[in-house]
């Protein structure tokens, strides 16, 4: 659809993304006016404009065009240039002084104002200076809409050319024709295929050294994507290869070119970096050997351990800590050491062993900070220790870069460092080796850095294995947990738990006796989809005393039959259906509902909250919302498009239209993203999941969130065929090197 007309007035504006909605006055639609949005970067009111693009029906406001491009035309008739003038698009302008200027000039008026601004001098009430500034005014317009139209002849979308036009300038026009690549180097989230596309157009060749090299870093950045540190050098000329091409020789010409260049890093034999990825690890592995040394150096006098295990003693005896010798070991070594790492299975007293070093310090007047990846780690961190736990990201003051929040900042660093002189972190096994080289950062040499995790738990999203790394490398001092204690014998999640993490299946027929972990055979997909609204909404509420809304169904995938996309939609359905008293929003290809489960899907450091007490005061104010965190929707104004979450049944977040995008509905969830979090009651379908998804690690983890009870429903022999493969996809990570390097120095 294409349509010309006048830009009456703009209803929204996005300053971040561009992102608007205006009102275009057009004879090309019945009604004379039709409401437009999409990218208006460079469009002000009272321009006369072509625009192209979609008309859709939005089920509130009716007919709108989705605009896919527009581009500046001249207004046909006196009434739109006069608009034109008075818009305020000119500043000076008003109403009175753009009908004496069309006065003037008639019909060449828009020639004059391109061609010969200065004669707007002529015009009374228009000094040189004030025609000088219109001139100049009118002429940046002029560049910025020529580059936009620019830009769209090679299929650029308006929001790309607006980031390319902010970026450049007018320096846009020989980037584009001479070094497209450089445009993904110097642009957030512009990717390789975006420009390698721009490129074909212009009519860049294949074997062009630029295209190479950036081939070759965008083959590295999809290896993060992985989990990878770093690609061996055949893997990755075998990727660059397919995906560009091109001979073998140019790939390595294109390394070669890169590592001089200092934007890879190859470490011998054949290991290739990002530079900025090997940095990272490097610093980790070097500032965890300043921390270790630092009490190595210490020695402890006979008088000062005698101090210490009567300090120990005492504590265990003020909380009735029933302490097996493993665990009494696993305190005097956090103690003693400046890096000590805890590892161990549900059950096995790491919390236990978390409290006794908390109040062994506390005694001994230290500052102690706990902290975990995730908000809801954090806040189960709290909840069993009895003291506050923040996120890392709020502990290192994270803050998202201004117009890209995929980006971080963390405030706290080395030339800003935190003041602690202990750091207890949990969950460790979900930290990449870019947050914790941001930790590393900020915490001072002579402070104590206690690890703990599950290291047989799924490795971190992000690329790396730290703490398994870290275990495994034999240069700290770490302990392994293995004995179920007394308080969890009973439980069957727990010792079901530990036989999968050994390889076993757990029974799962009819006849095991269990009070908390069921298994129902299930072949055919609807089936499981009655069952788990049936177990959600009526029969684990009503055996374990448990609400509908604490109940996590967990999805090793998010495609599929049974996968979160498709299960979400479904649930929403059946446990919060329709109603005229419901509020709704439509939010792309989601409608959001009163009452809905909800999860935030990134970082938003600067997203506010508020507490509210009594008479619906406001008590406490913050800010931040995290990848992860699941409330309800407890707020729909339709009128201002916002949608007001409730976190950990407290915090209440407003969000604005254009940060709706962050939600997603969370009565199903990805394994992946229950890490780090407890729900009461969970339910696993598994059955035509790909096997690749399938892993014991997978089953372990999902198992393990889990405090009262677990259903599983599906297929026993690929339940079995879980169990059975313990082969994780390798990561290639090098951070046991980078320590070997440091530490045999």
């Amino acid at each position: 659809m294409v349509v010309k007309g006048s830009v009456d007035s703009f209803k929204f504006i996005n300053d971040a993304n561009h992102f608007g909605i205006f009102i275009l006055n057009t004879s090309d639609v019945p009604d004379g006016s039709i409401a437009v949005t999409g990218n208006v970067f460079g469009i002000s009111e009272g321009d006369y404009i072509e625009v192209t693009g979609n008309e859709i029906v939005h089920p509130v406001y009716g007919n709108q065009i989705k605009m896919t491009s527009y581009r500046a035309v001249q207004p046909t008739n006196t009434d739109a240039v006069i608009k034109y003038l008075a818009s305020g698009a000119l500043r000076g302008v008003g109403p009175k002084l753009a009908v004496r200027i069309f006065t003037s000039f008639g019909e060449k008026t828009l020639d004059i104002l391109e061609n010969e601004p200065e004669r707007l001098a002529e015009v009374k009430g228009i000094s040189e200076n004030m025609a000088r500034n219109i001139a100049v005014e009118y002429s940046t317009k002029k560049n910025m809409r020529n580059a936009m139209m620019f830009l769209q002849e090679y299929n650029i979308s308006n929001s790309l050319a607006a980031k390319i036009y902010e970026k450049y300038d007018e320096k846009l026009y020989s980037i584009i024709q001479d070094h497209p690549y450089r445009i993904a180097e110097d642009i957030t989230g512009v990717g390789f295929k975006t420009v390698d596309e721009i490129a074909g157009r212009v009519g860049i060749k294949d074997d062009y050294p630029e295209r190479v090299e950036a081939g070759i870093q965008y083959v590295l950045f999809l290896g993060l994507e992985e989990g990878h540190t770093y690609l061996p050098k055949e893997l990755l000329k075998e990727r660059a290869k397919e995906m560009l091409r091109v001979d073998e020789e140019l790939i390595e010409d294109g390394i070669v070119r890169l590592a001089l260049s200092n934007k890879i890093t190859v470490k011998k034999p054949d290991k290739i970096f990002l530079k900025y990825v090997y940095r990272d690890e490097a610093f980790c592995a070097s500032k965890l050997c300043e921390l270790k040394n630092a009490f190595a150096r210490k020695k402890e006098t006979e008088e000062e351990a005698i101090c210490r295990e009567e300090k120990i003693n005492g504590i265990i005896e003020r909380f009735s800590f029933e302490l097996d010798d493993s665990q009494k070991e696993a305190i005097e070594d956090g103690i003693n050491n400046g890096i000590f790492l805890l590892t161990g299975g549900p059950g096995t007293g790491k919390t236990t062993i978390i409290k006794a070093l908390i109040e062994f310090f506390f005694e001994e007047r230290k500052d102690v900070v706990l902290a975990a990846p995730t908000g809801r780690a954090a806040k189960r961190m709290s909840e069993t220790t009895g003291f506050e736990a923040k996120t890392l990201h709020r502990l290192l003051e994270a803050q998202a870069v201004i117009d890209d929040s995929e980006k971080t900042r963390f405030v706290r660093n080395e030339n800003n460092p935190l003041e602690a002189d202990v750091y207890i972190i949990d969950e460790m096994s979900m930290v990449d080796v870019f947050l914790f080289a941001a930790f590393l950062k900020a915490v001072q040499t002579g402070s104590r850095v206690i690890l703990v995790g599950d290291m047989n738990q799924l490795p971190s999203v992000g690329p790396g294995n730290v703490f398994r790394e870290l275990i495994g490398c034999g240069y700290f001092k770490s302990k392994t947990l293995e004995k179920i204690h007394r308080q969890s014998e009973n439980s069957r999640i727990i010792i079901n738990a530990h036989s999968v993490n050994r390889g076993i299946c757990p029974p799962l027929d009819k006849n095991a006796e269990s009070n908390d972990f069921f298994f129902l055979e299930r072949s055919d997909r609807k089936a499981i989809m009655r069952d788990i609204i049936e177990l959600v909404k009526n029969r684990i509420p009503a055996k374990f005393d448990t609400s509908a809304e604490e109940i996590q169904i967990l999805c090793p995938a998010r495609k599929g039959e049974l996968g979160v996309e498709s299960l979400n939609r479904i649930l929403q359905k059946y446990l919060n259906p329709p109603d005229e008293k419901k509020s709704e929003m439509l939010r792309g290809e989601n409608i959001f509902r009163l009452g809905d489960k909800v999860m935030q899907t990134k970082n938003n450091y600067d997203m506010e909250w508020v507490i509210r007490g009594f008479n619906d005061i406001i008590t406490e104010r913050g800010e931040g919302v995290y990848n992860g965190d699941i409330g309800k929707i407890i707020k729909i104004n339709e009128f201002e498009k916002t949608i007001t979450v409730l976190y950990d049944d407290v915090r209440e977040a407003t969000y604005e239209r254009d940060e709706t995008d962050e939600l997603e509905l969370a009565y199903a969830i990805t394994i992946h993203k229950s890490q780090g979090s407890e729900y009461p009651a969970i339910v696993i379908p598994i059955l035509d999941t790909p096997r690749q998804l399938l892993s014991r690690n997978l089953f372990y983890t999902a198992i393990t969130r889990a405090t009262r009870c677990v259903m599983i429903l599906g297929d026993s022999e690929k339940i079995k065929d879980m169990v059975r493969n313990d082969g994780e996809r390798r990561r290639y990570t090098d951070f046991k090197e980078r320590l070997k390097e440091v530490i045999e120095v």
